[in-house]
């Protein structure tokens, strides 16, 4: 079993790399859809319609363009395109519209930013 580290692990939005990137999380899932006759007692169900989402948190630095870039994909509201690099053979590509955005402050700590964005159309993994 090959087992990879972080080492060249990066996330980029509308093609600018986020720096500061602290963690970041591609869901993909399938829906399903109930197909079980009336009067069956065993549920049978179909693949249905794929959905994903894309989250992550970051090191906040209003000055930073990476972090900017992220905050025009907000104030937008514009499909953007994201790709998850997990290491050198595996890369997550797909357009996402941001939907939360969080920063946030702890009493002596640095300021984070958590954002989550939902995947519209097909997900490239290569």
């Amino acid at each position: 079993m090959a087992v990879f580290n972080t080492s060249g692990c990066s996330l980029s939005v509308g093609g600018t790399a986020l720096i500061n990137l602290i963690d970041a999380t591609v869901e993909l899932s399938i829906e399903t859809i109930d197909t079980t006759e009336i009067g069956n007692l065993d549920r049978k169900f179909i693949s249905g319609i794929r959905t994903g989402t894309i989250s992550g948190n970051l090191y906040y630095d209003q000055n930073n363009a990476q972090i900017a870039a992220l905050e025009a994909a907000v104030k937008s509201g514009a499909t953007v395109a994201f790709v998850f690099t997990l290491h050198a053979s595996a890369t997550y590509s797909a357009n996402a519209i941001i939907t939360s955005f969080s920063p946030s402050a702890a009493v002596a700590d640095v300021v984070r930013v958590a954002f989550s964005a939902q995947i519209t159309g097909e997900v490239t993994i290569a």
